[in-house]
């Protein structure tokens, strides 16, 4: 195996390059992509980085979304040999010894034509995506943080769909994968510590405890919109109404409630499902 990794920074915190250091002694290089605005990006202390000569610096001084970056790296996967891809947001880590146990894992599968992924521990929730067992499942998708994709599977499968820009690329990717016939399995007692970022505060709703995911407006409006594009593509697996009803609905109740920057959240969750019926993809042309 030759294991090419991707992190893709956004407004990166020192404390984040210490993330590089549970993974990047056991890859033969890392792309760092960063999609912070040029007029954004601050002085970072790259010393605390071990083995920078694995670094492969990239970005184009502006936000290209999450798609552009992940097929540049295939692109540098099929002209310097390498076998693997490793895909990581810059809020994830493994701890001592579990990426080590991963590896071995994904090399001994029997089934080798598929995307792997690991078990999640949430910090905001304090708790595992998926009960931590001992066995390796197949599941319908995983998040492109911690997946672990071969070479033989990107060529199969193509590119990362980069019109849809952020939310759901990864999940299309394994929904497209599966029409190949290519699983995505899951390393069940295999735990990425992922920070979702978002889930600030639990909260009381006619009397139920809720934990709302207070989304910018950016993200906001493109969780709406690519449900709506990812259900035209794949009906029989994204429910529009379940998706709407989280998404759109309920987050807009929780918006008025609890959020700040409501206005303009509202704007964002609005333009997102008339842009998503239109059928529109890119970047966002609102001022969001």
């Amino acid at each position: 195996m030759k294991l090419l990794g991707i992190v893709i920074l956004y407004y990166p915190q020192d404390s984040y390059l210490l993330n590089l250091n549970s993974y990047i002694s056991l890859l033969d290089a890392l792309i760092v992509w960063d999609n912070t605005p040029q007029e954004a990006k601050k002085t970072l202390n790259w010393s605390v980085v071990k083995s920078p000569e694995k670094l492969i610096m990239k970005g184009r001084d502006c936000n290209t979304g999450l798609g552009k970056p992940l097929n540049e790296a295939i692109a540098y996967m099929q002209g310097h040999d390498f076998t693997h891809l490793l895909a990581l947001d810059q809020d994830s880590k493994f701890n001592i010894g579990v990426l080590e146990q991963y590896l071995a894992g994904v090399k001994s599968c029997t089934q080798q034509e598929a995307i792997f992924c690991p078990n999640y521990f949430l910090i905001s929730q304090q708790s595992a995506q998926y009960p931590v067992v001992d066995s390796v499942d197949e599941i319908t998708s995983s998040m492109t943080s911690g997946s672990i994709y071969p070479l033989t599977v990107l060529n199969r499968v193509g590119e990362f769909l980069d019109a849809l820009f952020v939310w759901g690329i990864d999940s299309e990717y394994c929904f497209r994968a599966k029409r190949f016939g290519i699983p995505t399995l899951c390393f069940k007692n295999i735990l990425l510590t992922h920070d979702l970022g978002y889930q600030k505060k639990k909260r009381k709703l006619l009397g139920k405890e809720v934990f709302p995911n207070e989304y910018g407006a950016p993200r906001s409006y493109y969780n709406v919109r690519n449900g709506i594009l990812l259900h035209r593509l794949y009906p029989n697996i994204i429910n529009l109404q379940d998706h709407l009803r989280y998404h759109l609905w309920k987050r807009s109740v929780f918006i008025v409630l609890y959020e700040q920057q409501k206005l303009r959240k509202l704007y964002a969750l609005f333009w997102g499902y008339v842009d998503g019926k239109r059928n529109r993809m890119g970047q966002s042309t609102h001022s969001l």
